[in-house]
């Protein structure tokens, strides 16, 4: 076994172990049994089991009552004692609320209550109630308006979206608030779940919103369930989200979004308003292609930024045309190498980017174009180096790309040609554990010469993103590196 082997082990048996409940002795409850408790500083956390079932679909809500100055905390344990899941201010007016959650088997599982966001320690105290409960999860039906209340008692509602149900890859999930929405102090945030760990989230909307979109919910997987939860938040937690008899009549709406194709070489025009805040795109890829994605924009437009997602919905790159310095437009933005992770269908998603308040896109327009093209990154040949010079602040590192067989050994050679350059980079590409990730990251603080060895265990292209260790700009000199790949074996 290889010392970085033994060394992820420790790592992994350290982060594994069991979490000790620092409470008095637990007390059983029973799905639907609210209990009621107080946390002080004598009693920082309380402790309740319940049994469950695999495949028991659950919430649980740890509440302050009435009066309370309490900051809820709310942990749950598996059967072993392991940390399963955790919750602060998901309940809104800092209550903790947890679930939708699949239990993974059937056993006694502890719900341990505190103020946030510790066990052990108290930051806050008061009264609260508890209760954990068998889920109701709604389907949703693909443009059909879902109904739903939101409270100060009832802050979360929450659905279940089949990918089966969508027949594009794309969808569309909307909150439109129909009466009770009055100006207060509430907001809503929507968020999507995907089955494989994926995360989509609404876009910012203004306070007196009425209307809070996810765009887009990537489905492009068979089977599996989205948990669609809406939340209500304060946007001022010392004060009430809404007054004490208001109750928010809303729905939710599900629809499906079509991408334009990007054709290599091949630019697409596009443009955002207020009409059209969103525009999607995709794109046919294998494992381990290289290609180029360049946006363009007239400097007098307002700025884009776009999210580039795997297949199965994960954000994997993303880009602005904005200059965040001062909120300008570049004119332009280039991710290469866009380098495919997987084969199958990726998405580009444009949205109008924001420099400081999300306001400040409302009226505006924002045309563009993408052009999808094969990749400029320079190729490393063996025992050929190759020469660099950081002396651009706005160009932080210097890629490469190197074309490997497979279980060949190579050793990098990175040098300081001058005081100004310290080596540092990283290397990416497909590996046992993943068929994208940081093979190895070196960083140094002083010039001098790195040698590295490593084993690539694939045909493939990985890349190298070498990097100056020393900040440039503090230093009167800008740095320069040499770079050479040699075959061990």
């Amino acid at each position: 076994m290889t010392k970085k082997r033994f060394l992820i082990i420790c790592l992994i048996a350290l982060f594994a172990l069991p979490f000790t409940v620092f409470a008095q002795e637990a007390t059983p409850i029973t799905y639907g049994q609210a209990v009621t408790g107080e946390i002080s500083e004598a009693t920082p956390s309380l402790s309740y089991t319940f049994t469950g079932t695999a495949g028991d679909v659950i919430v649980a809500r740890m509440r302050a009552t009435s009066g309370s100055g309490l900051d809820s905390f709310l942990r749950l344990l598996d059967p072993q004692g392991f940390d399963y899941y955790t919750d602060d201010d998901s309940g809104g007016m800092k209550n903790a609320f947890m679930g939708p959650i699949t239990l993974g088997e059937t056993g006694t599982y502890t719900l341990v209550a505190s103020s946030c966001c510790d066990s052990t320690t108290v930051n806050s105290t008061g009264t609260f109630e508890l209760i954990v409960e068998i889920a109701q999860v709604p389907v949703l039906a693909l443009n059909q308006p879902a109904p739903f209340q939101l409270s100060n008692n009832s802050t979360v509602a929450f659905f279940s979206l089949l990918n089966d149900d969508i027949s594009t890859p794309l969808a569309r999930v909307v909150a439109n608030i129909v009466s009770g929405g009055e100006a207060g102090n509430w907001n809503i945030s929507v968020e999507v779940r995907g089955p494989i760990g994926n995360y989509f989230y609404s876009n910012y909307s203004p306070l007196g919103s009425t209307s809070f979109a996810v765009d887009p919910v990537i489905v492009d997987s068979d089977g599996g369930a989205n948990i669609v939860f809406v939340r209500a938040y304060s946007n001022d937690p010392n004060l009430p989200m809404f007054a004490p008899e208001q109750v928010i009549q809303a729905e939710l709406v599900v629809t499906e979004v079509a991408a334009t194709p990007l054709v290599l070489d091949t630019p697409a025009t596009g443009s955002l308003d207020d009409t059209t805040p969103t525009a999607y795109y995709s794109f046919n890829a294998t494992m381990g292609e290289i290609l180029n994605l360049r946006g363009e924009q007239a400097t007098d437009a307002h700025p884009i930024s776009i999210t580039v997602y795997a297949p199965g919905g994960f954000s994997m790159n993303g880009a602005s045309t904005i200059d965040y310095m001062d909120g300008s437009n570049l004119g332009g933005f280039v991710i290469d190498p866009l380098r495919a992770m997987n084969t199958g269908t990726y998405y580009v998603v444009v949205n109008r980017a924001s420099y400081g308040s999300p306001e400040e896109v409302f009226g505006k327009v924002s045309p563009f174009t993408l052009t999808l093209g094969a990749t400029a990154t320079p190729i490393l040949e063996v025992g050929v180096p190759v020469t660099g010079i950081f002396d651009n602040p706005d160009v932080y590192e210097a890629v490469y790309r190197y074309q490997a067989t497979a279980n060949q050994t190579i050793r990098i050679t990175l040098k300081s040609l001058n005081g100004g350059y310290a080596p540092a980079f990283d290397i990416q590409g497909e590996a046992f554990e993943s068929p994208d990730v940081s093979i190895a990251n070196v960083n140094s603080a002083a010039p001098g010469t790195y040698i590295y060895e490593v084993t690539l265990y694939y045909d493939s292209v990985y890349i190298i993103r070498v990097r100056n260790g020393i900040y440039f700009p503090m230093e009167g000199t800008p740095g320069e590196y040499s770079l050479q790949i040699d075959v061990v074996q």
